[in-house]
């Protein structure tokens, strides 16, 4: 059969896009109709006339299955050649799109991979031995015009489409999307349609035929194959190559054929079959040479989407089937309705007996549940075990927080693996998450993509990290469209970054009012610019008001507290709340309420407030004379990794300092004074990681204190 892709998509994409509009309804509407029925036939590039016989119409389900490609580059095995050949020979194959022949369609029990016409095929003659070589002449000969029987497309991608309809296509052609590279414009091409055929050089800069290597050197020749028979082209590439005074004639077995398997149908009409030109402009096609190979003008004026056809190739389906869960026996029901009941009621240790009793009895919900509740509380072993089990229920959540649990435990390859399978079952939860890990690697057009499906599935995060990254790379315009779309469906996080691009443009009265609203909302972040923003302006009441709602919900019931509390810099003391109360303290200091800084000082450096900790370590030393109580929170910021670099190195200048100015003569084994000149040690060690030459003076100079300590 003929599958039906882009080109129905353009009519409707280019009305679209000549309006402006980019709402995600009217394009979904733009992809039903062409799904249904196509309204446009792909325009057909000049190609060179064929002398061959036609080949005959393909049977009835040809080219029924689509594949991304992820093997571009083919070897071709070479025939006629001895085994002690005093050179390296190779011809290797990339084609960007190819057909795929059944087992037992003409080349034996394996498919067959017939490229398409224009691909390259690349010649790398390599003068390793004692002698120089010199490849005289390259032949080419049709052998054969066979009917093509093909049972599949294989197509690379460039890069991810803007839309995968069925969720099981995103790996595979994000591992394309990997392995492409465009084809390199040819030296020669050879002309199967000639009578008989011709290898000819493309243009005056192609090189010269004999063509000599030197002993040590290598040379390449790119040649491409053209022809306009939809006929399955068998054909053969005959070299003559001497070498110390000895000829030699290799040959290679080779097959093209020009029908894409692709085509677009219009109503009530035949299939038009699409060239290989048009889905990929850098195919060599002798009847555009001059032309610049790029995008053509349907590819530039349609989404790239990716799906699988309909059996008559007019529509679109939406991949395989997906059985949902596993179904739930009346006692697992039960037992898990009653572990709902127990949460909701407050009781988390009966919910989690009564999910574990539920999972026991065949639940893989109440199995996903036990694991978010075990997540929840830092038990991530315990967590994957349910998860898993969820996972093989086949409850699709199960996946993404899989992934989800690996990436917090460090194992990234892991996360990847459990991502694709969430993707795989239509979470876009795990495409989210996906594109963050990959984003993380560098890999930003890829997380682009995934965070545009998601987005388009309906992942509000996923657009708020789409803009994030939009706005890194200086495309502001596009991040604020965003953030103001998103702010404006209620995003708090979308307000936080618009009124912040407001605030950076000069517009202080948008800026205002979009860290209000989400502010008043409870968002953090918000209240904490909003409050900078009130504070500039002098208005420091309204200031503290807003600071303070926020900075109370540090020390809410609800929040851990006690010895066992964990402080860590970074994991949330640049969480909105921490930063409010930071400046709430900082407020309240200067108006003279000392009291009422050192709570909120306090606060903010339990949250894991770099600033806080350091302020607080001051306070107990100079206010309270408590030197067990400085060191402990110096000893926080130092044993953190996440502490920066400036501050740590402030903690390990008052490290030093307190050391030495609790140096006493008399006493040199000063315990006090050994604490911090210890710790004072290590904060420099670590300062020396990243640069050695900056802070080799202060190093050395504490270890000959804490030396002179030890004495």
């Amino acid at each position: 059969m003929a599958l039906a892709t882009l080109a129905p998509l353009v009519l409707g994409g280019a009305v679209l896009l000549a309006g402006g509009t980019d709402l995600w309804p009217a394009w979904a509407g733009v992809f039903v109709v062409a799904a249904v029925s196509g309204s446009l036939a792909a325009r057909r590039r000049r190609s060179v006339r064929p002398s061959s016989p036609p080949a005959p119409p393909p049977p009835e389900g040809s080219g029924s299955a689509m594949y991304a490609m992820q093997r571009p580059v083919r070897d071709v095995p070479a025939t006629g050649l001895p085994d002690d050949v005093p050179y390296t020979l190779r011809v290797t194959s990339r084609s960007q799109l190819a057909l795929i022949g059944p087992p037992g369609s003409g080349t034996g029990s394996e498919a067959a991979f017939i490229p398409l016409t224009g691909h390259n095929l690349v010649l790398s003659l390599t003068a390793d031995g004692p002698s120089e070589v010199t490849l005289v002449r390259l032949q080419a000969r049709v052998t054969e015009h066979a009917s093509l029987v093909a049972d599949g497309v294989s197509m690379a991608h460039s890069r991810v489409p803007d839309m995968v309809l069925s969720p099981d296509l995103l790996e595979s052609i994000q591992r394309s999307v990997e392995a492409y590279e465009p084809l390199r414009r040819p030296d020669f091409e050879v002309r199967l349609d000639d009578g008989p055929a011709a290898v000819r050089p493309v243009d005056e800069d192609a090189p010269a035929l004999p063509l000599t290597v030197p002993r040590g050197g290598g040379a390449t020749l790119v040649l491409a194959p053209v022809t306009a028979s939809g006929a399955w082209v068998h054909w053969r590439l005959d070299a003559e190559i001497v070498c110390d005074g000895r000829t030699y004639r290799p040959r290679w077995e080779l097959t093209v054929t020009a029908r894409t398997g692709i085509s677009t149908y219009q109503p009530g009409g035949a299939p038009n079959s699409t060239p290989v030109h048009q889905l990929h402009p850098d195919h060599w096609d002798p009847a555009t040479r001059d032309e610049p190979p790029g995008q053509d003008a349907v590819s530039r004026s349609a989404f790239a989407v990716a799906a699988h056809a309909t059996a008559d190739g007019t529509g679109i389906l939406r991949g395989p089937s997906r059985t949902g869960p596993d179904p739930e026996t009346g006692e697992a029901l039960r037992l898990r309705e009653a572990g709902d009941r127990h949460l909701a009621a407050g009781r988390p240790r009966e919910a989690a007996d009564a999910y574990r009793a539920a999972a026991g009895a065949g639940s893989g919900q109440a199995a996903l549940t036990l694991g978010q509740l075990l997540h929840d509380r830092g038990d991530l072993a315990g967590a994957r075990r349910w998860y898993e089990l969820a996972a093989e229920r086949r409850v699709g959540n199960a996946f993404n927080n899989l992934g989800l649990v690996a990436l917090q435990d460090g194992r990234s390859e892991e996360a990847e693996h459990w991502y694709r399978r969430g993707m795989d079952e239509g979470d876009w939860a795990a495409a989210d998450g996906l594109a963050a890990l990959v984003a993380e690697r560098g890999d930003t057009a890829q997380a682009e993509t995934l965070w545009r499906l998601a987005a388009a599935g309906g992942r509000t995060n996923a657009a708020q990290n789409l803009a994030v990254l939009l706005n890194r790379q200086g495309r502001t315009a596009e991040a604020e469209e965003l953030w103001i779309r998103a702010a404006g469906e209620g995003s708090d996080e979308a307000a936080v970054h618009a009124g912040f691009l407001r605030h950076r443009a000069g517009d202080l009265v948008a800026a205002e009012r979009w860290w209000r609203e989400a502010a008043e909302r409870g968002h953090g972040r918000a209240a904490y610019y909003y409050g900078m923003l009130l504070a500039r302006d002098g208005r420091t009441d309204a200031a503290e008001h807003w600071w303070r709602q926020a900075a109370e919900r540090l020390t809410a019931p609800e929040r851990p507290t006690g010895s066992g509390l964990r402080h860590r810099i970074g994991e949330s003391g640049d969480s909105g709340e921490a930063l409010c109360a930071y400046e709430l303290a900082c407020l309240l200091d200067e108006k003279g309420d000392r009291a009422g800084a050192e709570r909120w000082w306090t606060a903010a450096a339990r949250a894991g407030h770099v600033e806080g900790v350091l302020r607080v370590a001051q306070v107990a030393m100079n206010d309270h004379d408590d030197l067990d109580g400085c060191l402990s929170w110096l000893r926080i910021a130092v044993e953190d990794e996440r502490t920066p670099v400036d501050r740590l190195a402030t903690a390990a200048d008052a490290l030093r300092r307190l050391a030495e100015g609790l140096y006493d003569a008399t006493r040199p084994d000063n315990p006090d004074a050994l604490a911090a000149c210890a710790l004072a040690v290590e904060a420099y060690a670590r300062l020396r990681g990243p640069d050695p030459a900056a802070y080799e003076e202060a190093y050395r100079r504490v270890l000959a204190f804490r030396a002179r300590l030890g004495r």
